[in-house]
């Protein structure tokens, strides 16, 4: 079949004004979704899916996870500026160290020492600190970009030794993707995971039908999705919203203007395209049309029990658990590796407020402890049933340095991660010391070893080998883990033991 140029110019046209409206603007994801493999019964045992909660700007690690002890607690307040107070103290940054007993109180299960090492979390991460001591919840301590173990002397003696552009968000956040310190790869980690996984037979899907790609992302495009096969699909947290104007993706025809766009529209699709984009462009948007007609009945139809908190986050990671039920119920795939993205941490100013704010660090890791915890809840029994299946993971670009600026903290660079999930092994914690309290770090400014003039802390481990502990749980081929992550070699261990 055929179709004149003018025919066509007038149907992109039209398309084009759609689109422009506002009207087609959620269909713009699921262009981005291409045929990746062909589908088949997976040689992968069970279910298993990955979520990244990205904590965008920087998150302040080191009010996240505190030392209690008299002497170490000491150190860190005083490198903090002292306890905050909006009217004596106004510069501060440290928290107040709580009294014995409090529920924020955790124990390092992992140093070996009983209830000698113990720590709290922020008072606003009281979820969090429970699912700690249900040991679903690790803590990953010092983690950050390195090319190799480092200390100050081997920082000093080469720029070899040490990440391009450290401090600088984009391209953290770029390494903390690729998890390696290759300033220009395209390539993410979970994105290459997913290449590997798709080739062992992840994908479920019957040949012929559309097949939702591994990753799916609720945050928009990002490189950590990003392989050289798989591409995120990216879907809002609203879910699904159609194109107007035609059908979705089929329709009985008859005499309207549906179902007369609709026929031109499966038409143009139909043909044969001798130029390369203009066909690959064709494919691409049938693609994304059939992905809707597979997810659209399914997922409008998935319900949870489980109430979310009405915030960003909350609303992202509650369509994240709709799609492990749907997926799981329907078998699209049996790994999956989802993004999430919550923004707002650098905070160079504004860090606690005297009235408490929703934007202030309180106020973000309170959205937090909610949103992660409704999570947590909604994969048990009684929900989706997949708590041991999913495993949630943060990331961040760096910490922020101890000193306090006057009003926050700035740009620093090992900080701490979390690691929820029924396969976690938690209510410890886990560092270069393999939990124990060498892995903490010194906290006093410039102790010539690991800690810089401000209190920014050389990390002890390195995203190469958070990551692929991670993807070691999903069962990616054992030989495709040097490849992913190119200088885990590097390191003492691959395999940090968390899950």
């Amino acid at each position: 079949m055929s179709h004149n140029r003018n025919s066509r110019r007038q149907f992109l046209r039209n398309l084009t004004c759609l689109a422009a409206s506002g009207s087609a603007a959620a269909f713009i994801p699921q262009l981005r979704m291409m045929a990746t493999a062909l589908a088949g019964t997976s040689s992968l045992a069970g279910y298993k899916a990955l979520v990244c909660v990205y904590l965008a700007g920087g998150n302040d690690a080191w009010n996240m996870l505190v030392p209690h002890d008299g002497s170490r607690y000491s150190t860190y307040s005083t490198s903090r500026g002292g306890v905050y107070n909006a009217a004596s103290n106004p510069g501060g940054l440290a928290l107040a160290n709580p009294a014995t007993g409090n529920a924020q109180i955790i124990t390092d299960g992992n140093d070996g020492n009983g209830a000698t090492n113990q720590y709290f979390l922020h008072p606003s991460l009281t979820n969090l600190a429970s699912i700690y001591n249900q040991q679903k919840l690790a803590l990953l301590v010092n983690a950050g970009t390195l090319v190799a173990p480092i200390n100050m002397a081997d920082y000093n003696a080469s720029a070899a030794n040490r990440p391009p552009q450290l401090f600088s968000h984009a391209d953290q956040e770029n390494l903390w993707h690729q998890a390696n310190t290759t300033a220009n790869s395209s390539l993410g980690w979970g994105g290459q995971c997913a290449d590997n996984l798709l080739t062992n037979g992840a994908n479920t899907q019957p040949i012929g039908q559309p097949n939702l790609s591994l990753c799916v992302s609720i945050a928009g495009a990002n490189r950590f999705e990003v392989g050289s096969s798989v591409v995120p699909y990216q879907i809002s947290s609203s879910g699904l919203t159609a194109l107007k104007g035609v059908c979705n993706p089929t329709c009985n025809m008859g005499a309207n203007n549906a179902n007369a766009r609709d026929a031109a529209l499966n038409a143009l699709l139909a043909d044969t395209y001798a130029n390369d984009f203009a066909g690959e462009y064709k494919n691409v948007f049938q693609r994304g049309r059939d992905l809707y007609g597979l997810l659209n009945t399914g997922l409008t139809g998935t319900t949870l029990t489980t109430a979310f908190p009405g915030t960003s986050l909350g609303a992202q990671l509650q369509m994240v658990a709709k799609m492990i039920k749907l997926s799981k119920a329907r078998g699209y795939a049996s790994r999956q590796i989802y993004y999430v993205r919550f923004g707002g941490f650098d905070l160079h100013s504004g860090m606690f407020s005297a009235n408490g704010s929703p934007n202030d660090h309180a106020g973000l890791l309170t959205q937090v402890d909610q949103a992660l915890n409704a999570f947590w809840n909604c994969m048990g029994p009684t929900d989706v049933n997949a708590q041991s299946e999913v495993t949630a993971f943060t990331a961040s670009e760096f910490a922020r340095t101890l000193q306090s600026n006057g009003a926050g903290s700035d740009h620093a660079w090992g900080g701490v991660q979390m690691a929820m999930g029924g396969a976690v092994h938690g209510g410890k914690l886990y560092s270069n010391g393999l939990g124990k309290i060498s892995g903490f770090p010194d906290q006093a400014f410039n102790d010539g070893v690991m800690t810089f003039s401000r209190g920014q802390c050389i990390p002890g481990i390195s995203v190469d080998q958070y990551a692929a502990t991670l993807a070691q749980w999903m069962d990616v081929s054992p030989g495709n883990i040097s490849t992913i992550f190119p200088n885990l070699g590097n390191f003492g261990t691959s395999n940090l033991g968390f899950v």
